[in-house]
């Protein structure tokens, strides 16, 4: 009884850790630049961060907006044709216009015109994302123009942008604003809008996006790279293009390159989506609660009621307990890891002191439970 109410206490410890924890990539509690381009990166409101400094023209934008909005999945490509004239059935910003214009995120030209090409500006940007929000023209009094800018600012939704309302936008500034609106209050309500549209996502204790939860459904993975592996061999995108980060900070792939032949491993996720890598190195990985290491088997143990599964294993002098089926069995007899082996392992660490494990030598204290494992069989 004293084992099992250790445990549950444990388990219950853990819960809550997890729950209130922040992604290692998002770890800051003022949210920089990268941390929201990352999000936005989750969230397939941005596909890459190339040319972050540059203008935004209206056709991109309405994508952005759409894929921000409650329409992000019900996008029809094979609904493209819009009332525009300057705009192609074949345009690769047709069906996000078509959704823009009707739900008002987006306003268009006398003539029929939407003018895909021009670029947007900082009042474009305050409609939309006020509009993602639940505003609208009657909300206003006087000048429209005045009045949304004046609630923008009021609501801080202009953190990190600087311009005057009738400048044109970057695709920061696109990012800044997105990312503003999902921490602002839905129209009339008391609760975030991002959280609302996304899930997955949630605002922390500080006021900022944590995207751990987004992140876990959009990416997959772990994956073990080790030296003299091919790197664009184990990505299903074409890998020099993709938007790489190592432990939460975005890096080139040369200095990715670089760090597998200084470590001999790394573990990276990937997300097909955005075509983002997210890499991590020794002593982190993708929660604050999992950590990978590399070491040595020393013993591999069994319950006393059970002589074929493994429980529990010897790293290093330390302890861990063994979690899935599929872990077990790497570690079993007619498995791939024997004693003696140096692997790379991914464990969630216990958040208590003593967690005990059932096995043939009565209580031990575990560092935590092994999730993955891989051999090492470094290659030069």
């Amino acid at each position: 009884m004293k084992r099992y109410f250790k445990k549950l206490i444990g388990v219950i410890l853990i819960i809550a850790n997890v729950m209130s924890s922040v992604s290692m990539s998002f770890a800051a509690t003022t949210a920089g630049q990268e941390m929201r381009t990352q999000v936005l990166y989750l969230a397939d409101i941005i596909t890459n961060d190339n040319f972050m400094n540059e203008n935004v023209t209206r056709g991109e934008f309405a994508r952005m907006i759409v894929k921000a909005s409650k329409f992000k999945d019900s996008v029809s490509y094979y609904d493209s044709i819009t009332a525009f004239s300057d705009v192609d059935s074949n345009n690769e910003f047709a069906p996000f216009i078509k959704i823009a214009t009707n739900e008002g995120y987006m306003t268009s030209y006398l003539g029929g015109l939407f003018k895909p090409n021009d670029y947007v500006t900082y009042k474009d940007l305050t409609r939309g994302c006020l509009a993602l929000l639940g505003y609208e023209n009657a909300d206003f009094t006087g000048s429209q123009i005045a009045g949304r800018y004046e609630l923008f600012c009021s609501l801080k939704m202009n953190d990190n942008i600087d311009k005057t309302i009738n400048e044109f936008v970057t695709k920061k500034d696109c990012v800044n604003g997105i990312y503003n609106t999902f921490k602002a209050n839905k129209k009339g309500g008391n609760s975030a809008y991002g959280p609302s549209v996304f899930t997955n996502l949630s605002v922390n204790k500080d006021g900022d996006l944590n995207a751990t939860g987004l992140t876990k459904t959009k990416l997959e993975g772990p994956f073990i790279l080790k030296r003299g592996e091919a790197f664009n061999l184990a990505i299903p995108f074409d890998i020099t293009t993709a938007n790489i980060f190592i432990n939460g900070t975005s890096q080139t792939l040369e200095q990715t390159m670089r760090e597998l032949n200084n470590i001999g491993y790394l573990v990276y996720y990937y997300n097909k989506t955005t075509k983002t890598i997210y890499v991590y190195k020794e002593g982190t990985t993708l929660e604050s609660s999992t950590l990978v290491r590399k070491g040595y088997v020393n013993h591999i143990y069994y319950s006393a009621s059970d002589t074929i599964t493994p429980t529990r294993v010897e790293i290093d002098l330390s302890y861990y307990t063994l979690g899935s089926s599929e872990v077990k069995f790497a570690f079993s007899y007619t498995g791939t890891i024997h004693v003696g082996d140096q692997i790379i392992f991914i464990y969630t660490k216990n958040e208590t002191t003593g967690d005990e494990d059932d096995s043939t030598d009565g209580d031990i204290e575990t560092e935590g439970t092994i999730t993955n494992a891989y051999i090492y069989n470094l290659k030069y």
